[in-house]
């Protein structure tokens, strides 16, 4: 790796696993007033805890994310009197994001505090899931093996390096997979953790933490944090960034390797004595090679700021822009509807047109009429495309029920607005919109019949159901969503020229007629998949749609 000029100063924060006994040793006594606040908030003693862990609880999820918060939190504070500059950029691995936002002046120290106790609880509570870490191998490689041994009950964690890996999920599983990655000679050890983190067995505790931030308000980052889940900057909405956090996989590589195009390795500096996190920046820039290291100083952008991706350097090789698929959420859906689809699909950017009422724009009011919905996602899209770099590279939509409707009508406004086409349009769980919907009239019933209906249906997570805050927020974006689809009137016009795939549940509702009639609306022949399950079956098979997915943008 070339040397580089000096960056922006970056602190990274560590995460669970690095607790150790007598952490935090000397921090306790230099700050006794923030140690007094720990141990009123936590309701016992953490010093000794951290120090000499008598009852070996150190390692209980309940209390290592506390203990490591404010170890973190004092050594940082630490290191800021003793003269280190203050950060533009921050990331902590897991926990130590919540380390990076109270560095970024999100929240204060109790606060932070309160947050990753409650934390703790809600993952501690999950039992029979284990992790395993994986090395020498690539994620793609990972995952072909997870396919190729039906592993389906395992995700993936923790993407910490380009051949370090953590795989999450049932017990049994992580038992199958590291004999069997024992006997193909790769290297695989064991993670000393009660249950499957960041994996789809954390979605009662993400749920319940989401319904537990909306009683707490947070400051837009001083600094640019970049976060876990996206591998990119905070945007507005910290509490739903931070929920979905607990049961999606750490981005740290893709994390590392953006900052890595903005500071430089030797402006890293990591909080605490460990240098776990040091040692895979090092690594995730030795992958890189020579492009890593960082950008000049004069391209950092200013603290406080979220930084869009910066223009390449001149002479810097501009990375192949990739295919995109732009989604369209279900009913009651939003931008996050699709993002195990993102997983599957390395070789497509995944982009989510969010509609407003709901996930990042919850604050604007909703939308009923399906023409005024087109008009918005309309403006999101052709921004996408007017973006610098985006002209020629290939695009798809994609809707999933009310999705779909939309997605077909985007399709033809861009086509009155003489906008470049869709390479490929892909539906799934509705009918040819020829064909009147059967939740046509669902926005008239009465509140009982609406949420059995809804139950019906199966697309609201069992765990929303307990808690009725959310579930009256939730019904208020569900009724404006069906009743934009009963005041949908199918308008003839000239088929569309561009392929469609139309795939459906086998157990849903629809006629094999109903999903047929798809082709009445494009003059190249229409291809359809059937797959097992009701009305949300894509749930089950987001491997078999990215390939559908794939495929076809390949095709184009």
């Amino acid at each position: 790796m070339t040397a580089s000029t000096a960056g922006a100063p970056c602190v990274l924060f560590p995460g669970q696993g690095s607790q150790a006994r007598g952490m935090g040793s000397g921090l306790f006594d230099r700050f006794p007033e923030a140690t007094a606040l720990a141990n009123d908030v936590l309701g016992y003693d953490l010093p000794r805890l951290c120090l000499q862990d008598p009852e070996g609880r150190l390692d209980d999820t309940r209390f290592t994310q506390p203990a490591l918060y404010v170890v973190n939190a004092l050594s940082h504070r630490d290191s800021l009197e003793r003269g280190e500059p203050e950060a533009e950029y921050l990331l902590g691995h897991s926990l130590g994001e919540y380390n990076a936002l109270h560095a970024a002046g999100c929240f204060d120290f109790e606060t932070g505090l309160k947050l990753v106790a409650k934390r703790g609880a809600l993952m501690a509570r999950a039992s029979d899931g284990a992790m395993l870490a994986v090395v020498g191998t690539s994620e793609s490689e990972l995952r072909a093996f997870l396919a190729e041994e039906g592993l389906a009950r395992l995700d993936i964690a923790n993407l910490n390096t380009g051949t370090q890996t953590v795989l999450s999920g049932a017990r049994d599983e992580i038992e199958r997979a590291h004999r069997l990655l024992g006997e193909r000679s790769v290297g695989a050890v064991r993670l000393k953790v009660s249950a499957a983190f960041h994996s789809r067995f954390m979605a009662p505790a993400r749920d319940e933490f989401r319904a537990f931030l909306k009683g707490f308000r947070f400051s837009p980052p001083r600094a640019t944090v970049i976060a876990n889940l996206t591998a990119r900057p905070y945007d507005a909405d910290i509490p739903a960034t931070l929920s979905d956090q607990i049961a999606a996989p750490v981005r740290w590589a893709e994390s590392i390797r953006y900052l890595l195009e903005r500071t430089s390795v030797e402006d890293c500096r990591e909080t605490g004595d460990g240098s776990v996190l040091t040692r895979t920046v090092r690594q995730i820039a030795a992958e890189a090679g020579p492009r890593a290291g960082g950008r000049p100083p004069a391209t950092v952008a200013p603290r406080g700021r979220i930084e869009p991706d910066a223009e390449p350097r001149t002479g810097a090789r501009t990375p192949e822009a990739r295919p995109r698929l732009f989604c369209v959420a279900y009913a009651g859906g939003d931008e996050r509807a699709y993002a195990p689809l993102s997983e599957h699909c390395p070789g497509v950017e995944v982009v989510a047109l969010e509609r407003p009422g709901r996930g990042r724009r919850t604050g604007e009011a909703l939308l009923r009429e399906p023409a005024a919905i087109v008009d918005d996602l309309f403006a999101q899209l052709r921004d996408h495309l007017d973006a610098p770099g985006a002209r020629g590279t290939p695009y798809a939509l994609y809707g999933h029920s009310l999705g779909a409707r939309l997605a077909f009508l985007l399709c033809r406004r861009l086509r009155a607005e003489g906008l470049p086409a869709p390479a490929h349009l892909f539906v799934s769980g509705e009918s040819g919109p020829a064909i009147p919907s059967r939740e046509r009239d669902t926005w008239r019933l009465p509140d009982q019949a609406f949420r059995d209906r809804l139950k019906q249906l199966g697309g609201v997570p069992a765990e929303l159901w307990k808690y009725d805050d959310m579930m009256a927020f939730y019904e208020r974006v569900l009724r404006a969503d069906f009743t934009a689809l009963g005041a949908y009137a199918h308008v003839t016009e000239p088929p569309l020229d561009i392929p469609v795939t139309a795939m459906a549940g086998e157990d849903e509702w629809f006629s094999r007629a109903d999903i047929d009639a798809w082709q009445w609306e494009t003059t190249r022949p229409l291809t359809v998949h059937w797959f097992p399950g009701d009305h949300f079956f894509i749930r089950g098979q987001w491997p078999a749609l990215a390939r559908i997915v794939t495929s076809g943008l390949a095709a184009a």
